[in-house]
């Protein structure tokens, strides 16, 4: 029997950050500015922004009538092992010292992949006692993210 699920396979997933600020989702960032980040991050979680409501309700009208208004900006949350030193970490925190944006890039097994910009709104890390650092990255995606399909033939999906 053959399958009807469609999927995507996370394990083999790459991410990286760009190393220094960037102005648009379109900048090219070279390979030796690519700094990993999934050697350390064990989730990602995106969340698009909500558009607000403009009510348009009249004296006449049977309901509340409502149209969209503006989007927010998503946001983006990566969730890992804290370290240091990791260059991908790095980049992050010194985006965050300075308000930069920073390009990253979610390349799936498959090819398929994922460009957001983003702006560090939070950093943190917390320990305990016989365990591993862990650490969390809030992040604010300005603009949509594009999204590119897998090549054909690519395999993990």
């Amino acid at each position: 029997m053959a399958r009807k699920a469609k999927y995507v396979l996370t394990a083999g997933t790459v991410v990286w950050v760009s190393a220094a600020a960037v102005d648009s989702i379109e900048d090219t960032v070279p390979s030796t500015d690519q700094k990993r980040i999934s050697t350390t991050a064990k989730e990602i979680s995106y969340t698009g922004g909500q558009k607000s409501d403009l009510d348009m309700t009249v004296l006449e009208s049977d309901e509340q009538e409502m149209e969209n208004g503006l989007r927010a900006m998503g946001e983006l949350t990566i969730s890992g092992n804290w370290k240091p030193d990791d260059e991908g970490q790095d980049s992050l925190r010194a985006a965050d010292a300075d308000d930069s944006l920073r390009l990253m890039n979610i390349k799936f097994k498959s090819g398929s992949s994922v460009k957001l910009l983003v702006q560090v709104r939070q950093d943190s890390w917390q320990i305990a006692q016989n365990g591993v650092a862990s650490g969390t990255f809030n992040l604010r995606v300005v603009g949509k993210p594009t999204y590119a399909a897998a090549p054909v033939g690519g395999g993990g999906e």
